[in-house]
């Protein structure tokens, strides 16, 4: 199982960067595309499905115009008519990470900077709090993307509270395998089987090329 991480230039002009490639995605997708105001939201919401559709094209032979998708109760997108093909991805400020798998898959990718304690204590259980600040023996990165990564794995997003599971314990009966990513960011996937992870990142542009 490969964790494809593709990063952006967030700051690119939207039209230039990425336009031309908006007609790849599904209606819905440009719908919300277009009431976006932010440049960066825009060039990313465009990439994370252009890679989806990258993925699943080379895994699937599908072709584009064949892919469509459906929506779990709390948002999860499923490959229609494939439930051998399960996926899932997550972006954050100039990245996009996407993971897929003939079972249930779950991945994030966070920047490490992001605001800990606050969030820890709100969110995390005692032990893996103690993980963090008493132990050292978890990032808070590598603990905030297992949870978020659970939660798509489930299929739940975060109707289920991020406090009420112990990412540490086996009781959640998953995998938790996480990357550092240069820039400053972690990618975790959460998976149920012994699948051996490994992780590849390429540039927006490598995405790019195979539309054109």
């Amino acid at each position: 199982m490969e964790i494809l991480v593709v990063k952006a230039d967030p700051e690119a002009d939207f039209d230039s960067y990425c336009g031309r490639f908006v007609k790849y995605i599904s209606p819905e997708r440009r719908e919300r595309v277009e009431r976006m105001r932010s440049e960066r939201d825009r060039i990313i919401s465009v990439l994370a499905e252009l890679t989806v559709r990258l993925r699943i094209m080379q895994e699937t032979g599908m072709k584009n115009e064949e892919i469509s998708f459906d929506y779990g109760e709390h948002g999860k997108p499923f490959l229609h008519g494939r439930d051998d093909f399960q996926f899932s991805f997550s972006h954050a400020s100039g990245y996009v990470a996407f993971v897929c798998g003939s079972r249930s898959v779950g991945v994030d990718i966070e920047r490490n900077d992001r605001e800990k304690e606050k969030i820890a204590s709100k969110h995390f259980t005692e032990n893996e709090y103690e993980a963090i600040y008493t132990r050292k023996e978890k990032t808070f990165a590598e603990i905030w993307t297992a949870k978020e990564a659970y939660v798509k794995y489930l299929g739940t997003g975060l109707s289920k509270g991020l406090n009420t599971f112990d990412v540490l314990e086996d009781s959640t009966g998953c995998r938790f395998v996480s990357f550092d990513i240069p820039g400053g960011y972690t990618a975790t996937v959460c998976l149920d089987t012994d699948d051996e992870v490994t992780c590849r990142v390429i540039t927006a542009d490598e995405v790019f090329e195979q539309y054109n």
